[in-house]
């Protein structure tokens, strides 16, 4: 596939950008966010957030990079994985939706788990990365990545702003409202790797 190139580049990057915002969701990770650090002074969460974000953006870059390598080590062709990575998408959304923040634990986080992974990066924005990469190559989608991991770390950072702002019955309603997305995003992922599994 040949790079895209002018305008059809920069619609590439935008789009690449807003789908791995949407499916990382910084804003509804918030209320979870806010439980996993409950009791935690402002220094301690802080430490949380820079690890969080570090990991996550280790873990896109890894799959942004070698991706395609691991799959083919252990297998598994493209397709399958976006059939499977959607189908995980669409019910971790679907448990958003009906469950919101509950049931994630609380004051134990260490950064790494649950919140860099699967919360942030989980299979869902692990696919995004992966199937963008098909259109901008490798060196390109270090920019989608990198602006929605900074986006995230202002977002997690200042995240009681958001939750002042929003509340946390508003904060609960961005986090399903933004799961709705993730379960359109994730049938999209199932249609297309099964179209291209069916039709080749």
């Amino acid at each position: 596939m040949a790079a895209p190139q002018g305008t059809e580049l920069v619609w590439e990057l935008v789009r690449a950008t807003v789908a791995l915002f949407i499916i990382v969701d910084p804003v509804g990770t918030v209320p979870f966010f806010e439980l996993l650090t409950s009791g935690m002074d402002r220094e301690r969460r802080s430490t949380i957030v820079r690890r969080a974000v570090l990991v996550g953006t280790a873990l896109l870059l890894l799959f942004a990079a070698a991706g395609n390598l691991l799959l083919e080590l252990f297998g598994i062709s493209l397709q399958s994985f976006l059939v499977g990575g959607g189908m995980l998408l669409v019910l971790l959304a679907i448990r958003i939706i009906l469950h919101g923040g509950e049931g994630w634990g609380s004051g134990h986080s260490t950064g790494v788990f649950p919140l860099a992974f699967p919360l942030l990066v989980g299979p869902g924005a692990i696919t995004t990365t992966m199937i963008s990469i098909r259109s901008l190559g490798i060196p390109l989608m270090v920019i989608p990545v990198a602006v929605v991991m900074a986006l995230t770390w202002a977002v997690l950072e200042h995240s009681e702003l958001f939750t002042r702002f929003l509340g946390k019955d508003g904060a609960d309603a961005v986090a399903r409202v933004m799961a709705v997305f993730m379960t359109a995003i994730g049938v999209e992922y199932v249609v297309r790797g099964a179209r291209e599994l069916i039709y080749g």
